[in-house]
Parts: C-alpha cells; sequence; structure tokens
C-alpha cells in the first residue's frame, strides 16, 4: 500500500492521521482559520509563511509537476492526498505535491504568494472569505468551465448555486469548490426512542427535548459549540437568526453571499429587530439548560460528547460525519443521526435556516500549469473520484454525490449536508468580516453568560456593528 509522509518546520506539537492508504506525520499550530482571519480585518493579506511538504516519491521520472497547498485533516488534506494518488495513477508523468500547514501557516502563504505574483504554487484551498480581496491575482475559470461542457455541466448540476456563489466575484468563478460543511441537528436515535421523543426539527421542539434529556441523564439534554475566542458562538447565532427570519442588516440578502456592495451599503441594520431577539430569547433559554462544556467547546470536545455517551442531542458542524463511522465511534455509530438546522419562530420558513462554509481551489495567475492544475481540479470533483475523495474523509460538494452516498447509514449525513449548503446563511465577505463576528460573539457571549437580556445584547450588537460600518465608509 502506497505511503506519503507529511512534514513541517512549525513549531508546534505533532500528530498522526491514519487514514486507508496512506500515513501522515508533522505538525500544526493550534491556531483556527477564525482566529487567524480575525487578527486583520484585510484577511488574507498577511505576511510571511512557514514551509511544510509532502514527497511524493513516484517510480518513474516525473515530466510534470503541480504544488497545492491545504491544511491539515481528513476533509482537506486527506481528500486532496487521496485525489493527486488517483489523478497520478491515471497519468504517470505528472507530480502532485501537496503543501500541508497550520490554519494560520495556510493563510500567510496564500496572501504572501498573491502579493507577490510568486508562481510556486498552482492552486490554493481557498477560503470563499478571502475572495472579496484575492480575486485580481486569481484565474477567472468561466472559459475553462465552457471547454468541458460534460464536467461543467456535472459540476454546476450538481453544486448548488447558492453554495458555489460564495467563491464567484461579479458572476465569475474563481475556483471549483472543493468540499463541502454545514451546521445542523445532531441526536442519539436510541435514546430518543427509549424516551419518546420527536426529531429536533425546531429549537422550540429541541428545548422541550432538552429538559427531559436532562432529567434522563444530567447534562444530556444539548450541546453545541460556543467557543467565544474563535467566533463559533457568533456563527451559530447567525444560524440561529438566519432560522427565526432574521438578518444582520437590510442587504443581507442570500443571493449577495454575504457581502456589501461600497455604493448601497448594508441598509438598515436589523440586529435588534423582533426576529433576532426571538433568536437571542432562544439561546438564552437553551444556555440555561446546556451542558455547560458548550460555553468553550471547539468541536473536539463535541465529539467526545457523543462519543463517552455525555451527550444526546447537539446542533453542530457536519465534521461529526466520523462520528457514523464504527471505528471511529463503536459505541453509538448507528444511533447517530442528523437532520438540517432546526427551524425557529412562530412561521418558520422551511429551506432557510443554518450556517454554511467551505473550502475551493482556487488557481493564481502567476501558475505555470494552467491546464493542468485545472484539469487536477475537475478530477477531484469528478463522479470517477468521488470514492478515492469520501474514502479518505472528504465531504463532496455536488449535491447528488452527497446524496447517493448518503443512501448508505455511515454516510448518512451526506444528506444533511446537501439540504444546508443550499439553505445555510454566508459567512461574511466583507473586509469588516472578522471584526463584525467578533461584535456578534462578544454580545451573544454576554447573554448566555449572565451579563445581558436578549434585548439588551441585540441593541448593543447593533450599536457596535454600526460603528464598525460607519468607520468601514458603508454607512
Amino acid at each position: 500500500m502506497a505511503k506519503h509522509t507529511v512534514r513541517s518546520n512549525a513549531a508546534a506539537e505533532g500528530r498522526t492521521i491514519s487514514l486507508s492508504n496512506y500515513k501522515t506525520s508533522g505538525s500544526s499550530q493550534g491556531v483556527s482559520r477564525r482566529k487567524f482571519l480575525g487578527g486583520s480585518a484585510a484577511a488574507g493579506i498577511a505576511l510571511g509563511a512557514a514551509s511544510s511538504a509532502v514527497a511524493w516519491k513516484g517510480a518513474i521520472a516525473q515530466s510534470k509537476r503541480l504544488v497545492v497547498t491545504t491544511m491539515p485533516g481528513p476533509r482537506w488534506e486527506g481528500a486532496l492526498t487521496a485525489s493527486a494518488k488517483a489523478y497520478m495513477a491515471k497519468n504517470p508523468d505528472v507530480e502532485i505535491e501537496i503543501l500541508v500547514s497550520g490554519y494560520a501557516e495556510h493563510y500567510q502563504r496564500i496572501g504572501t504568494s498573491l502579493i507577490e505574483d510568486a508562481s510556486d504554487f498552482d492552486a490554493h484551498l481557498f477560503d470563499c472569505a478571502l475572495i472579496g480581496q484575492s480575486y485580481p491575482k486569481l484565474v477567472p475559470l468561466t472559459d475553462l468551465y465552457d471547454s468541458d461542457p460534460g464536467w461543467r455541466d456535472h459540476y454546476l448540476g450538481g453544486v448548488p448555486e447558492a453554495y458555489r456563489g460564495s467563491w464567484d466575484w461579479d458572476g465569475t468563478p474563481y475556483a471549483v469548490v472543493h468540499d463541502a460543511n454545514c451546521m445542523m441537528t445532531w441526536w442519539r436515535s436510541d435514546v430518543f426512542e427509549e424516551l419518546g421523543l420527536p426529531e429536533p426539527t425546531s429549537f422550540e421542539q429541541i428545548l422541550e427535548n432538552t429538559e427531559i434529556l436532562n432529567q434522563n441523564k444530567a447534562g444530556s439534554g444539548f450541546m453545541t459549540c460556543a467557543g467565544r475566542a474563535n467566533w463559533f458562538l457568533g456563527m451559530t447565532f447567525t444560524g440561529m437568526m438566519h432560522a427565526y427570519g432574521g438578518r444582520w442588516y437590510e442587504n443581507d440578502e442570500m443571493d449577495r453571499f454575504g457581502r456589501i456592495d461600497p455604493t448601497e451599503g448594508p441598509g438598515e441594520i436589523l440586529l435588534d429587530s423582533p426576529e433576532v431577539i426571538a433568536a437571542a430569547e432562544m439561546l438564552q433559554k437553551l444556555s440555561k439548560v446546556w451542558n455547560q462544556s458548550s460555553l468553550n467547546a471547539l468541536e473536539f470536545e463535541n465529539a467526545e460528547a457523543f462519543k463517552n455517551d455525555i451527550s444526546h442531542q447537539q446542533v453542530m458542524w457536519s465534521g461529526f460525519m466520523i462520528l457514523q463511522n464504527p471505528s471511529e465511534n463503536p459505541a453509538h455509530h448507528a444511533n447517530l443521526v442528523s437532520r438540517d438546522f432546526p427551524v425557529g419562530g412562530p412561521n418558520p420558513v422551511v429551506g432557510r435556516s443554518g450556517m454554511k462554509g467551505g473550502f475551493g481551489l482556487a488557481i493564481p495567475k502567476a501558475t505555470k500549469n494552467l491546464d493542468l492544475m485545472f484539469d487536477f481540479a475537475k478530477f477531484t470533483t469528478s463522479t470517477e473520484n468521488a470514492e478515492n475523495f469520501i474514502l479518505a474523509g472528504g465531504q463532496p460538494s455536488n449535491a447528488s454525490l452527497l446524496n447517493s452516498w448518503g443512501e448508505q447509514p455511515q454516510y448518512q449525513v451526506f444528506k444533511t449536508i446537501a439540504q444546508g449548503i443550499a439553505n445555510g446563511h454566508h459567512l461574511s465577505q466583507f473586509p469588516e468580516g472578522p471584526e463584525f463576528f467578533q461584535i456578534l460573539t462578544q454580545h451573544i457571549g454576554d447573554l448566555v453568560t449572565g451579563a445581558a437580556e436578549p434585548e439588551e445584547a441585540c441593541v448593543r450588537m447593533k450599536d457596535d456593528v454600526r460603528i464598525l460600518f460607519e468607520r468601514a465608509g458603508y454607512i
């Protein structure tokens, strides 16, 4: 079985990730993507880069070489590595080098290489939050899409426009969407059946279930990731606000992809609207009965709570897919079920709830291997490569693949992802987005810790956002 080794010179804790067809050892800093973005309003325009490498040792001399940057983890490193191995098996004259580094280093590498027009990298795994600042340095892909109508139709027909549009700018695509991620509801079906509880399709039902679950086992009723240092709470609340029919501001429409048109501005800031306050009131109620670990949980803790029978109902991200794998969650994998993010309020709108995120493969204009790189990008998203991609831990962006693979119990979550990437609210895609999410997280943090009441927290949140937008020149 083929193996390769990932090495990084970043001074940090070592890690080993075992996948079906390779072994990885290296390191990554404990700095999340959101924490790094929060350090700069001009996200992605950062200086400095850490080096790391994946050394591929082919049996024959290579004449074509691609270099692709990514982050650690099965959804990114694992899926890209498996795709690269499969592509090289089909094209033995091609060598693909995958550069893996922690979140902060990855974003630094992107910023530095684009500023310097470096030709060292042929593609970056690209956060849609960076598109607005970076698209002038990226290859517009419309003509390349059209050069392969078969793949184009498969891709455009399978990846929801409401999702892939996050990597477009003014209607032009600047990336091939690599993976899918969104927030959703998770619960233990065996416990729910034992207690006769209905599926948690709304926040009102979640609250009712929580009280009964807590009576059955203390602290098991509800958990989410509300780590205040990493914006998780602000994103969870945005998903709730969206579910209750609220908006950040008047022009916060789904087809604007979390962006602010400088010529129109945001319109009225709506963070103290009745819908947003209703979402805050529900979150306050939940915070009084949730597992207290929620307040500092950063996904890892949430996963462990399910694996160790501590929590029986959560609102979390789709990365929990590993918990439906018998090898990762031997005790409870068959009973862990996901559904789309819950709705809320007396008049819920089906198809409007939650939060989504993800990454695309963006090609710098400075690349010297445009056609080859785009061919590899197409391959990563193809039906032909789906098994390699998924078995390595990837979550495809194509809804057709998600729904077909979701028929298997181990990938049931894929059907939920297909809903969530169409229904969820976008991340902020304006330069002040990091500060914006920090404001949301701060004031909602005051709410769940008892330092502010719902209306008070929402009014303060609105006031601080208004100051931010005034300083940015939007209003």
